[in-house]
């Protein structure tokens, strides 16, 4: 079974970044995508924010072509009105992420949420499980 995984933020980062303790299993990620084992989704505001945080830690040329590269990779999903009103209702302390969980939730498509930033998430109805690349990595070996 190919699981959908919705990426936040942070993975992204890792490799426009390379940011070098969280590389290799971000990068792994990208791999089983390109092995066909996952399908991989973020979000429009997700992009964004990797290129606005990006760009501030190298080039925005730089950020930008990686960016751009990783685009082929994902399927990107839309925050619609219904999803905004349940993150400001929700008890997310940040509205940022209770957006992309909502976004993630939405048609009940997605598997994991895949993010470092676990805690935050944590106020979530639980929906789909959030974890970091590492804990899905392991996951996904136990469950091959």
């Amino acid at each position: 079974m190919v699981n959908n995984l919705f990426i936040d933020t942070d993975v992204i980062l890792d490799i426009v970044l390379d940011r070098k303790e969280f590389y290799d299993d971000s990068s792994a990620i990208f791999q089983k995508f390109e092995n066909g084992e996952v399908f991989l989704y973020t979000s429009t505001s997700i992009i964004i924010n990797a290129q606005y945080v990006g760009q501030k830690q190298v080039s925005k040329e730089k950020c930008r072509s990686a960016i751009n590269y990783l685009l082929s990779y994902f399927i990107i999903l839309e925050a619609d009105i219904s999803i905004i009103k349940q993150a400001y209702q929700s008890k997310f302390s940040d509205i940022e992420d209770a957006i992309q969980y909502y976004t993630a939730t939405k048609d009940g498509m997605i598997d994991f949420l895949i993010t470092r930033n676990v805690k935050d998430f944590k106020p979530g109805a639980n929906i789909i499980p959030v974890l970091t690349p590492a804990q899905f990595l392991k996951l996904f070996k136990q469950n091959s």
